[in-house]
């Protein structure tokens, strides 16, 4: 575990940079009648934006059409109008495992600084639930208040599963370890967020806490659909400074996890990434995070440890996601750490 007090939080620092995240065409991997010539070009270019661009990008070409992931986004809109009462129903701290469900604004915390939105987590759930870390059953609000809710979240993870498995097959195209990414497209888990973003006030203090703190994500791959809402979601590159992310109609913002991360020994990073939403309009996201099987065991492949550093000591990828998992949830009544959790994969906060 590296030294928390060596890691200095730059959620709210930094300027903005004028580069732009490129773009990816993931379809020949979805499409069975396409070119080994194409699936090349493909696989070519995800690896260059892996290196080259800290590992986000777009992603067009995922057979997903525009106006389902509109009224995706609707949905997220109807549950986060729902009445507080509703919302509150179904809080994390009523359910088993005391992860999933409703958080309200400023619950999540990162960097020991309250974020200013509030969501709703949705996981897999297990045969038999129970009070044991992430074996709990999922809250999900009521068919009378939101009908088909359920169903069609559920039906999306699917889709997404799919869509996360091309990625594997590019990813092995370009690196190799065909093993290892064949693994990786075994029973995954996922983890679902429907997350609402209300504008900061213009005289809000960002040292209180943004809209998410600067944070790395858990798994193998992160897709973000989130509405029209530009100038809210920034990347650190590789100088500092904060690269927009804004949206592009019916493409997906991309990026790496701590997982890929540790398997190709950095050369494809996980990066830091925060949301600062000052306009006008309530924001609403939905980032599906595509995993591994939750037993798999992860360790950095064959010839991709970086010179001059020691492997990685193999973990399993549950174990990892319930040691972050578990420190990112305080309630408004409760007081917050006195210092942040530190993720020992990315030696950050």
């Amino acid at each position: 575990m590296p030294d928390i007090e060596m890691l200095k939080d730059r959620s709210a620092e930094g300027s903005v940079s004028t580069e732009r995240l490129p773009i990816v065409d993931i379809s020949p991997y979805l499409d069975s009648s396409s070119s080994e010539e194409a699936r090349k070009v493909a696989s070519q270019t995800l690896d260059k934006a892996c290196r080259e661009f800290a590992g986000f990008f777009y992603v067009t070409g995922h057979g997903l059409a525009p106006e389902y992931m509109k009224d995706l986004l609707k949905l997220g809109h109807k549950f986060f109008e729902q009445p507080q009462e509703k919302k509150d129903s179904i809080h994390i701290f009523k359910s088993m495992d005391r992860v999933r469900g409703y958080q309200k604004i400023g619950e999540n915390v990162t960097y020991a600084k309250r974020d200013q939105q509030e969501a709703l987590d949705i996981y897999p759930e297990p045969e038999n639930p129970s009070t044991a870390q992430l074996e709990g059953s999922q809250l999900w609000p009521s068919e009378d208040d939101l009908p088909g809710f359920r169903d069609t979240l559920l039906d999306y993870t699917e889709k997404m599963k799919k869509i996360g498995h091309a990625f594997m097959r590019a990813m092995c195209d370009a690196l190799g370890h065909r093993e290892m990414f064949d693994q990786l497209q075994d029973d995954n888990y996922w983890v679902l967020r429907v997350i609402g973003y209300p504008p900061l006030p213009e005289e809000y203090d960002l040292d209180k806490g943004i809209s998410c703190g600067a944070h790395t994500d858990y798994g193998c791959l992160t897709f973000l659909l989130a509405d029209d809402t530009p100038g809210a979601l920034q990347v650190e590159s590789k100088d500092g400074s904060w690269i927009p992310a804004d949206p592009i109609p019916g493409a997906y913002v991309v990026n790496i996890g701590d997982i890929i991360d540790t398997l190709t020994g950095h050369q494809y990073k996980s990066t830091y990434h925060r949301v600062i939403h000052r306009g006008s309009n309530y924001r609403v996201s939905m980032p599906f995070f595509f995993e591994p099987q939750r037993d798999q065991v992860i360790q950095t492949l064959p010839g991709m440890v970086p010179a001059g550093e020691k492997a990685v000591e193999p973990f399993t990828y549950f174990d990892h996601l319930k040691r972050m998992i578990y420190n990112h949830f305080v309630s408004n009544d409760e007081a917050l750490p006195e210092k942040p959790n530190a993720n020992a994969l990315t030696q950050r906060g």
